[in-house]
C-alpha cells in the first residue's frame, strides 16, 4: 500500500511540476514562440500627447494590401528586435557586395546614439522579415539575419540604417534629394506592420513640417509602424516614429530629410544620398574631352563628343 501511496505521490508531484512548467512557459514572452512568430507590437512608439484635432480624425486606419500597392509595399519590411517588432524600407542594394540597405527608426534599440564606427564594435543584430520579393508575393513569410550599422535617438532625431543580404534582386525606394518639398496636402504612401502583422499600405496626407517633424493625417500610425517609409512614387521621403493616438486616430509623426540627410553623412553613408529613382549610387568621375590630348582612359571617363 506504501509503494501505491509513493507511486502516485511521484505522479502527482510530476504533474505539477509539467503543470507548474506549462504556465511557465506560457506566461514567459517568446518562449513558446521565435520573436518572428510572436506578434508583439509594442515597439515604444512614442504617443504625442494631446487632443487630435477634429479635421485630423480619421478612425482606425485602412490596410491596403491589394495588388495596386505591392509598388511601396514590395520594399517595405518588418524588423525583429528581441522579440518587438518594427518596420523599415529597402533604400538601395549594391549588388557587387549583395547587400540590401534598409532604413529604419532609432528608437526600435535605444536611447541614444550608436554611430557607424561603434557599429562595427557592437555588432548589434536584428531580422529582416517579408512577405514579397519585388512583385511576387511569397506563400510564406521568410526570415534573413541583419546587422545595425547605426542608430539615433535622440530629441528631433529619430532614424537608423541596417543592411542584411537578400536571396533576391530587391526594387528599393532611393532616400529623396535634401531639396526635395513637402507639399501641403499631397497624397503620399506610409508602410509599416500596425500591430506586428503584415506589411500594409496607408494612404496619408501632409500637413507640413512642424518643428523637426513631418506630421501627417489620415491612417495615422499605431505600434508596430515604427521605422516605416514614407513615400511618394518615386523616393523614400521620410520615417515613422510616432502618433498622436494608438487607435490610429490622430496625426502621425516622421523624420523628415533635412535629419535624415544629416545623420547618414555623420556616419558617412551620404552615398545613399545621391541615388537617382531605378539608378545607381552617383559618382564623381573625370570627365575628359574625347578629341583633347589625354590620350587612352580608363573605362570610368565620362567622355564628353568633341566640338
Amino acid at each position: 500500500m506504501k509503494k501505491i501511496l509513493s507511486a502516485l505521490s511521484l505522479v502527482g508531484a510530476i504533474f505539477v511540476l509539467c503543470l507548474g512548467a506549462l504556465i511557465f512557459q506560457e506566461k514567459t514572452p517568446g518562449h513558446q514562440l521565435s520573436p518572428i512568430e510572436r506578434v508583439h507590437p509594442l515597439d515604444n512608439m512614442p504617443l504625442i500627447k494631446g487632443k487630435p484635432t477634429p479635421q485630423y480624425e480619421s478612425g482606425e486606419p485602412i490596410e491596403q494590401r491589394e495588388e495596386a500597392y505591392k509598388k511601396w509595399l514590395s520594399s517595405s519590411v518588418k524588423i525583429s528586435v528581441s522579440g518587438a517588432s518594427g518596420s523599415g524600407t529597402i533604400v538601395y542594394y549594391n549588388s557587387s557586395s549583395n547587400t540590401a540597405y534598409v532604413a529604419t527608426c532609432g528608437h526600435l534599440w535605444s536611447n541614444g546614439i550608436m554611430s557607424a564606427e561603434e557599429g562595427k564594435r557592437r555588432n548589434l543584430t536584428c531580422k529582416i522579415v517579408i512577405w514579397y520579393q519585388n512583385e511576387k508575393k511569397l506563400e510564406s513569410t521568410k526570415v534573413y539575419d541583419a546587422k545595425v550599422i547605426f542608430y539615433s535617438h535622440v530629441s528631433g532625431a529619430d532614424t537608423a540604417l541596417i543592411t542584411f543580404q537578400p536571396d533576391w534582386v530587391p526594387t528599393y525606394f532611393p532616400i529623396a534629394p535634401k531639396d526635395y518639398e513637402y507639399k501641403k496636402g499631397e497624397r503620399v504612401h506610409s508602410c509599416g506592420c500596425d500591430g506586428g502583422q503584415e506589411v500594409a499600405h496607408y494612404d496619408v496626407e501632409i500637413i507640413g513640417v512642424q518643428g523637426n517633424d513631418l506630421v501627417t493625417f489620415k491612417n495615422s500610425p499605431r505600434p508596430g509602424r515604427s521605422g516605416g517609409g514614407l513615400m511618394d512614387d518615386q523616393y523614400y521621403i521620410a520615417t515613422c516614429w510616432g502618433t498622436e493616438s494608438y487607435s490610429g486616430n490622430g496625426k502621425g509623426y516622421f523624420t523628415p530629410l533635412s535629419i535624415i540627410h544629416r545623420v547618414f553623412s555623420e556616419n558617412g553613408y551620404d552615398f545613399l544620398l545621391r541615388i537617382p529613382p531605378g539608378g545607381s549610387a552617383a559618382r564623381e568621375l573625370p570627365v575628359v574631352d574625347r578629341n583633347g590630348s589625354q590620350g587612352t582612359y580608363s573605362k570610368e571617363y565620362i567622355l564628353l563628343p568633341g566640338r
